[in-house]
Order: C-alpha cells, then structure tokens, then sequence
C-alpha cells in the first residue's frame, strides 16, 4: 500500500507545473483599474515606472495613470524581462491605453504586428489634456516579467489665429445724398440751450437743484429760389433745404421788405407763398425768415 501512495506522488511531481485555473487577479481585485498608480510628469515632461508581473501569483496586470496638462504628444516604450527559464516563443506582455473617456486609443497584444516583442512603442499624437490609463498586462497563463515603463510628453504649440481679413468687413451701407454745395444761409446761426447752475453750502438741508432755462424757439431762414407775378400779387418758392422744420400755413417775412406771407404747398424740397406786393419791391430779397 506504501508502495502505491508513493509512486502517485511521483508521478504527480514528474508532471510538471501546474497550470493556473484562476484569471490572474486577486480575488479582492474585482476592478483593478480602479487601483492606478499615479505617474508624474517632471521638468522635462518624462516619467518612469518600474515592476513586475505574475500571473500563477495574481499579479496579473499593473494600472497606471499620467495626466496630461495640455494638448500634445504622449510617447510609451516598454521594455519587459521574462525569467531566464522560463522564456518561450509564446510570451506577449501586453499595453493598452485609454483615454479620459475610457475609450482605448492605443493596443499592443497578441494581435498586434509587434507581438513577442520585448520592447514595445507607442506615439500618440494630438491628445487633448485629460486624464490616461496605461494598461500593462500578461497573456499567458504561466508568464511573469519584470518591466520598465517610461514615456514623455510634448506640448502642441498654440496654433497662430487666422485671419481671412477683408473677407468678414461687411460692405458700407447706401449713405444719404449730401448737395454738393452748402445751401445753409449765411446768418443762419445754431440755436444753444443755456444752463444755469445753483451753486449751494455743503451743509444746507433743502438742496435747490439747478435751474435750467429753456431757449426761446429759435426761427428759421429759407432761400427764395423763385418768384413769380400772379394776380394777386407776387408768388415765392422757397427752398426747405435748412428749413426742416417749414411746414404750410407757417407764417413769415420777406428779409429786406416789409412784406409778410403764410406758407402753403409744402413739399419734400419747397414751399410757396403768395405775397402782396410788386416784383420791383421784392427785387433785392433773397431769403425769408419763418417764426414759430
């Protein structure tokens, strides 16, 4: 009976190696990526990390984490060292990364075109800043190794503002139409208002607010651009060019004469009046003066 138990031990033992059953994580471990180690940017924008894998030990992968403070480029070289004895053409450490959306954005693994590799690169361009996940992880369910991550980070220059000037001016829009000749009257003068100010002692109680005096309505001038003889005396055009403000049955008077009139058939340009006089009586006037 020894005899027996004995030579199933030996034949146990020349079996080799177990393999392991288990998915290589510690039963604790339900989501390891949320277990990262923090990487470190320094001066230079370089970092490096160092450790070791086991799958027949539950040390499966190795989470870390590097946060990237601005657009650019995130450069990986992994370089891994499988035990003397235990090297075989099927061992694969594998890399992924993910971005801050959890999204993987780089791979490396069985798969990939540098499978077996022991040195491993990846170059990622035109990252926007955030937070990264770099994955390390064995295939092969009797593998281990040591590792050396390192990676570097490059800022993306600004990129210059572009102009496309003139393109964006808008056109200049139709201005008014400006008479090539001032037609002002030479005495027409601008009315200003005149503002008094109350001066009052620090300490009184009733303060006066200051006073302001309101300007007399102002008259206005016109231009006699016409004149002609009708029955009932002498009818006269004039211009409202800087009379804006000339409207029918405005009354008036002749500059010069002693005649008076009342506007009627006030257009957009003129008004006319009928004035009862002689033309030989109106022949210096030039101008009228309407009151308000």
């Amino acid at each position: 009976m020894r005899w027996i138990v004995s030579l199933s031990v030996v034949l146990m033992a020349c079996g080799g190696p177990q393999i392991p059953t288990h998915n290589g994580y510690k039963p604790k471990e339900a989501k390891p990526w949320k277990k990262t180690k923090a990487l470190k940017l320094d001066d230079k924008g370089e970092f490096k990390a160092d450790g070791d894998v086991s799958y027949p030990d539950m040390r499966r992968a190795r989470w870390y984490e590097v946060d990237l403070p601005s657009n650019g480029q995130l450069a990986l070289n992994v370089e891994a060292t499988p035990p003397g004895d235990a090297v075989n053409d099927d061992f694969d450490l594998g890399l992924e990364v993910f971005d801050p959306s959890s999204r993987v954005i780089a791979k490396s693994d069985l798969e990939e075109a540098d499978a077996h590799e022991l040195v491993k690169k990846k170059t990622l361009v035109d990252l926007p800043p955030g937070k990264y996940l770099v994955h390390i992880y064995l295939q092969g369910r009797m593998d281990s190794a040591d590792f050396v991550l390192r990676g570097s980070f490059k800022p993306t220059p600004a990129a210059e503002a572009k102009s496309n000037f003139p393109n964006d001016v808008p056109f200049t829009p139709t201005l008014p139409m400006v008479p090539i000749q001032d037609d002002t009257p030479r005495n027409y003068k601008q009315p200003t208002a005149v503002v008094t100010h109350t001066t009052k002692h620090p300490h009184a109680k009733d303060p006066t607010p200051p006073k302001v005096e309101t300007p007399a309505a102002a008259s206005l001038s016109a231009r006699i651009i016409g004149m002609q003889v009708s029955g009932g005396g002498v009818v006269i055009t004039v211009a409202r060019g800087t009379s804006t403000g000339a409207a029918t049955g405005m009354k008036g008077k002749v500059d010069g004469a002693s005649a008076s009139f009342t506007l009627s058939n006030c257009g957009d340009r003129t008004c006319s009046a009928t004035i009862a006089a002689t033309p030989d009586q109106l022949k210096n006037a030039s101008s009228v003066t309407l009151l308000p």
